[in-house]
């Protein structure tokens, strides 16, 4: 059998390629993305999921797909939303149209956790409204509902994962943990946005994508589950000061009006804390690695590449 990952290049997709060829020998991965550089015992494609004919090239003979190619970053999304809805929304409806002549099987789909908006209960269950304060949580909202559509009218089974908070080796310094820990290295001060009281409860990719894999399962399917760590939960504050204590140099962090950064206070989502009891009680989905163990594995990796945006 085949499985086809989409945006296989990026931080996640390279972490789910990984595991699957590790884990899942009976599996033959397919990748693609816009710069798929060749590798061993898998089949790359470089190609477009905007682009029709490329999608067909790559969904062919697939059972399963599991898509992760999107726009996204604060930045980039909330200043281009013509592209950010383009690639997200009509870059799934190629896709899926692909998947329906193809006749796959299963279609996962990894949302986020930006659907919900600012949570109107901690922890986030599934069934938590969905309130998105950016055009990036509005496009995985509606590529949610086209592949449920979609599932509907052509009988294709599906899974959607919505992610909270990845991290891990090879992320770039747009996100959080990566440029925290690039800035220490550097020796200069972690900037903090606003006071630091946003929490978010931070998972690390390897177990993530673990339980992604899991859903490859024909006997689970038309399900969304919570994907992260809530035992990993920490306000932004005591993050930054967490890498300045592991990585031992005495920096303190600088606090700089949230006005400063990309997400402006109506923007801006203070508490993100995912109820993940359905994925425990369905797939047996248990993070495994820590956030003090996940930040030194960032840090001795050594792979942080360099970003252009400005996150949170």
């Amino acid at each position: 059998m085949r499985v086809l990952i989409t945006g296989a290049a990026g931080f996640v997709g390279r972490s789910m390629v990984r595991h699957i060829t590790e884990v899942r020998p009976d599996l033959q991965v397919r990748a693609l993305d816009l710069n798929m550089a060749d590798a061993n015992n898998i089949e790359c494609i470089s190609g477009s999921i905007l682009d029709t004919n490329d999608l067909m090239n790559s969904v062919q003979d697939c059972d399963y797909v599991i898509h992760l190619a999107a726009m996204l970053g604060v930045k980039r999304t909330e200043s281009s939303p013509l592209q950010c809805l383009n690639v997200n929304v009509q870059g799934t409806i190629n896709l899926l149209e692909a998947c329906v002549r193809e006749q796959v099987k299963k279609v996962v789909l990894a949302s986020s956790s930006e659907v919900y908006g600012e949570p109107v209960m901690v922890p986030i269950r599934e069934d938590s409204p969905l309130n998105p304060r950016s055009v990036y949580g509005i496009s995985k909202i509606t590529a949610e509902e086209y592949l449920k559509a979609y599932a509907q009218r052509y009988n294709i089974d599906w899974n959607i994962v919505r992610l909270f908070n990845m991290y891990g080796p090879g992320q770039t310094s747009e996100f959080v943990i990566p440029r925290f820990i690039a800035s220490v290295q550097r020796g200069q001060s972690p900037v903090v946005y606003g006071d630091g009281s946003q929490i978010r409860a931070f998972c690390y990719v390897a177990d993530g994508v673990s339980a992604i894999a899991s859903l490859l399962d024909d006997d689970i399917s038309n399900h969304t589950f919570n994907i992260g760590n809530p035992e990993s939960k920490i306000s932004m504050s005591d993050l930054a000061n967490k890498v300045t204590s592991l990585l031992g140099n005495g920096i303190q962090p600088e606090f700089v009006p949230l006005s400063a950064s990309t997400r402006k206070s109506g923007r801006e989502i203070w508490t993100r804390i995912p109820d993940i009891s359905k994925a425990n009680e369905t797939l047996g989905y248990t993070p495994k690695i820590n956030l003090e163990e996940g930040l030194m594995l960032v840090a001795k990796s050594g792979e942080i590449p360099d970003s252009h945006f400005d996150p949170l």
